[in-house]
């Protein structure tokens, strides 16, 4: 999957329904005035629309599996127990 094209990206402002709201930039380093990705929503059959590309989409489920991954404990190795009669 390839990074979004930053010519499709608008001002907040100028953002319209369908756009992917992910935050690429400030105009000017203003972070009141945020640039959106502007890139086509992703829209799985079925689902609710996005409100993110399928790039931004992508990269936010692989932000929360690595966080969900990182807090599962891992599994202590096993211990054997030699009893004596």
């Amino acid at each position: 999957m390839k990074e979004p094209d930053d010519v499709k990206k608008v001002l907040l402002i100028d953002h319209i329904e369908g756009q992917c709201r992910a935050i690429v930039g400030f105009k000017d380093g203003d972070p009141r005035a945020a640039y959106m990705c502007g890139e086509p929503v992703y829209q799985k059959p079925g689902k609710k629309q996005s409100s993110w590309c399928a790039y931004h989409h992508a990269q936010m489920h692989a932000t929360e599996q690595n966080r969900v991954s990182a807090h599962v404990p891992e599994t202590p190795p096993a211990i054997s127990i030699v009893r004596n009669p």
